[in-house]
């Protein structure tokens, strides 16, 4: 697998920010996988992860898959989620995102967070590929 380096004050992935989520991720083969160690900052409904915050995990995927394996800048412009089941605060969830579709200006993604065998929710997202490259020129972000 190989790691993936980021932005120092990323709130998806930086190890650094100290407000951020901290998400891990790797690439194993065509996939991005990554972990999140979640905490009571993250806390909506007592004792369960707030769905924004797994709406940005989500989110973050999404990018940095677009950056790290399909080598291109896009952003989000839609993000179709199905939340399954609750996910609770100290739950070490895993995250798997797929390419599902490529289009000439579309990269439509596929993400899975789970915890154990339990899904905790699944996205659909549609990324528009950006025509400049600005995530690099701001610095080294993603491998």
């Amino acid at each position: 697998m190989l790691e993936i380096t980021h932005v120092k004050n990323c709130f998806g992935c930086s190890p650094d920010n100290p407000s951020g989520l901290k998400v891990r991720f790797k690439i194993k083969d065509k996939l991005l996988v990554g972990e999140f160690d979640s905490n009571h900052n993250h806390e909506g409904p007592p004792g369960i992860i707030h769905g924004g915050v797994i709406a940005a995990i989500i989110d973050e995927s999404f990018a940095t898959f677009a950056v790290s394996l399909l080598k291109i800048d896009a952003r989000t412009v839609r993000a179709e989620i199905v939340f399954r089941n609750p996910a609770y605060i100290r739950d070490k969830l895993h995250i798997e995102t797929s390419l599902k579709e490529e289009k000439s200006q579309l990269v439509i993604l596929r993400v899975r967070v789970y915890r154990d065998n339990t899904v905790i929710a699944e996205a659909v997202g549609s990324l528009f590929k950006a025509k400049t490259q600005q995530t690099r020129k701001r610095g080294k972000c993603y491998n």
